[in-house]
């Protein structure tokens, strides 16, 4: 009997080795010259894009609206190689896969944002028609350990979002009186559609904590050079509104991810990643499709800011 204990306590140290040394030769790997991973994985959507009108002249909000999108399945991929052993380039992106749910609430002022808003439309019946991000990045890994490696980032992203708005219902001021006017919009007819881009050159760090078979992985990116831009279209009165949002906007992204080391070619990891675009203002340009007329409205007209939170799944393949 006690032989037989004896045999499975060995049987089970040796396979406890063998895991370790799996685990350390798939982290050796990691950094090696000439490594490269691919991976695949779905990831689920969250978060809510604002565009804001603003009075040129007084600086008060006279439009604000919230563009919600949730649970929107998502697509990536991405590809990572060492061409020496200190630096790690990595091209990543993701795009929806479905539309998810989404909601958007239009809110007008007549007498500026400190009073009550005056107008106000609620349409449920809003898709996601757009929403994307390609990542192009270069890691130098500052400082390696057996179980603890650090690095400094420089990358630049593109992210774009845009929706549909159709139906749904209204609250309006007259002239002759304040929320006097309600009712509803035709279902289904399009109403608004609404489009964000950002382009967004970075820095960032990137820890990495090694446990037998896991890796803990913290990333943080940073930059306040964001480049944003955003189209609202009004189909029912065909006026068209184009801003240039600046080019200095800020945008900070903080993820975490745990990733099992299933051999040294397999890995699987989940993340979660929150991602903040700063409200950024700029001038607009009005486009009426109906009259012909064009004319930008200079200043801080209007703004546009976002936060999403994405988690993910994903299997690493290395070669």
């Amino acid at each position: 009997m006690k032989g037989r204990k004896t045999l499975l306590w060995l049987g089970l140290a040796a396979l406890g080795t063998e895991a370790l040394a799996e685990a350390q030769t798939a982290r050796e790997e990691q950094f090696q010259l000439g490594a490269v991973r691919a991976s695949v994985g779905v990831g689920l959507l969250n978060g809510q894009a604002q565009e804001r009108v603003y009075d040129p002249y007084s600086g008060q909000k006279i439009s604000q609206l919230n563009w919600r999108m949730k649970q929107v399945p998502t697509l990536h991929l991405g590809l990572s190689y060492q061409p020496v052993n200190w630096l790690s380039l990595d091209l990543t992106g993701w795009t929806r896969v479905a539309k998810g749910d989404a909601h958007m609430k239009d809110y007008d002022w007549l007498d500026g944002e400190h009073a009550d808003w005056s107008d106000y439309s609620d349409h449920p019946d809003t898709q996601v028609t757009k929403a994307w991000q390609a990542d192009i990045a270069a890691t130098a890994w500052a400082l390696r350990r057996d179980h603890l490696a650090l690095g400094v980032m420089l990358g630049y992203q593109r992210n774009q979002f845009g929706w549909h708005a159709r139906g749904g219902r209204y609250i309006y001021s007259s002239d002759e009186g304040f929320r006097d006017e309600s009712g509803e919009f035709p279902a289904g007819e399009k109403g608004i559609s609404y489009q964000q881009t950002y382009d967004t050159p970075y820095l960032g760090l990137v820890g990495l904590y090694h446990f037998r078979n896991w890796t803990l992985e913290g990333k943080f990116k940073y930059s306040q050079w964001v480049r944003a831009r955003d189209h609202d279209r009004h189909h029912l009165t065909g006026v068209n509104y184009e801003g240039e949002n600046g080019n200095n906007g800020r945008m900070q992204s903080l993820g975490v991810a745990l990733t099992y080391q299933v051999n040294p070619q397999f890995s699987l990891k989940a993340g979660v990643d929150h991602q903040v675009y700063a409200e950024t203002k700029g001038s607009t340009l009005i486009n009426d499709t109906q009259s012909g007329d064009r004319f930008r409205v200079e200043g801080n007209a209007s703004s546009q800011s976002a936060r999403t939170t994405m988690s993910t799944l994903a299997l690493t393949y290395a070669f």
